[in-house]
């Protein structure tokens, strides 16, 4: 069991080297990361409608916490959005995948009920062949299929997000150049 509760102890110095200044503890968690000899004033509060400096350093008067709030709503709608598409590509994926395996097995089971009626060595090479070319374009038609699908899903999934991302900037922008 610790008997420090939570107290850090001093470290020994290292020889030859000053001892360490004991540390007093703030009395507020703002003095603990204030550097000592920075002088905050008591009366910086910040009100919805704070003046903001403009481009020219004019102050303007915007409520900025019904514009933050509005651009945290704008932008948590957008991620609903991206991720409701990426669910439903995920699922048409995984749909897709489901397809590819059960015609895989399909095929498998046709081949190895083809194998039982073989009767020649150059009848097994045939039925290798048919069964090899049939397998490699499936998965080149099923490769080119799932590679399209995750276009799709890539595209429709930040479609929503970079529309948003759009319109934040242009609103920053005009924010920024034509307060208030």
């Amino acid at each position: 069991m610790m008997g420090s509760k939570g107290r850090r102890a001093l470290r020994t110095p290292a020889p030859g080297a000053a001892p360490a200044e004991a540390e007093v503890p703030a009395e507020n968690p703002i003095e603990a990361v204030r550097p000592i000899g920075q002088h905050i004033p008591a009366d910086t509060s910040v009100s919805p409608t704070t003046p903001v400096a403009g481009p020219v350093g004019t102050p303007t008067s915007i409520a900025c916490s019904d514009v933050f709030a509005d651009f945290g709503r704008q932008n948590f709608k957008a991620l609903i959005q991206s991720q409701t598409a990426l669910a439903r590509g995920l699922e048409a994926l995984s749909a897709e995948i489901t397809g590819l395996a059960l015609s895989g097995i399909d095929a498998a089971t046709r081949a190895a009920t083809d194998v039982l009626a073989v009767r020649t060595f150059a009848d097994a090479l045939e039925l290798n062949a048919g069964f090899t070319r049939r397998n490699f374009d499936t998965l080149i038609g099923s490769s080119a299929k799932l590679s399209e699908l995750g276009v799709k899903v890539a595209t429709e999934a930040s479609q929503p997000i970079l529309s948003q991302l759009g319109k934040d900037w242009a609103r920053a922008a005009r924010l920024a150049l034509w307060p208030g």
